[in-house]
């Protein structure tokens, strides 16, 4: 068991805006030779499958399974259906059919695209923002109209930007300067004036 390989195959699952972080799905190839008592204990093939499932909490785990092996006496799809039936009840796992060994590059190529796709649509791309959020209450009469808050994200690219810009004598001026005629100004200046450090 210290010998076997964890996985035989590592996809790459990224995410987008996150190219660093880079998770990978672990498959293991087998084919019906695999699950055959007279080549490979059938022991063998099903350590290699808990061990692969268990690296991960069974987290991004699959198997993938030749249905098309030159065997005597072997039929590929009922080893496949076999093989399903007994992960089965211990293991929620994924099972690829594939049908020739001249398939494998485009049988992966297409599953992971399900999976980066399945992922987009479980993890959205717009992120809490907490500059967009905050800012509308970064006054003392909230929140800010969004024509203003549109002027002052121009302007203040940070909550730490409005803050230099309310709390300096340049800053106020550039404020009452950019919103004039509201008197929106002067409640981002009081709001930033009662803002103090507490240690």
């Amino acid at each position: 068991e210290k010998t076997l390989e964890t996985h035989d195959l590592a996809i790459p699952l990224p995410r987008r805006g996150q190219r660093d972080q880079v998770e990978c799905f672990r498959l293991i190839l087998l084919s019906s030779s695999d699950l055959q008592p007279l080549f490979h204990p059938r022991a063998t093939a099903m350590t290699r499958i808990e061990r692969l499932y268990h690296s991960s909490g069974g987290r991004h785990v699959g198997v993938i399974f030749l249905l098309n092996e030159k065997l005597p006496k072997s039929n590929g799809t009922i080893d496949f259906m076999n093989l399903q039936a007994s992960l089965f009840p211990n293991f929620e796992m994924q099972v690829l059919p594939l049908s020739g060994v001249d398939m494998l590059l485009k049988t992966l190529i297409g599953f992971q695209q399900q999976l980066v796709y399945a992922r987009e649509a479980v993890d959205p791309v717009p992120k809490f923002n907490p500059a967009t959020a905050l800012l509308p209450y970064c006054s003392t009469n909230p929140p800010i109209p969004e024509h203003l808050r549109n002027i002052l994200s121009d302007v203040c690219h940070s909550i730490p930007g409005l803050a230099q810009a309310a709390t300096t004598q340049d800053g106020q001026e550039g404020l009452r300067h950019w919103l004039p005629e509201t008197g929106e100004a002067e409640d981002i200046i009081g709001f930033w004036e009662q803002e103090f450090v507490v240690d």
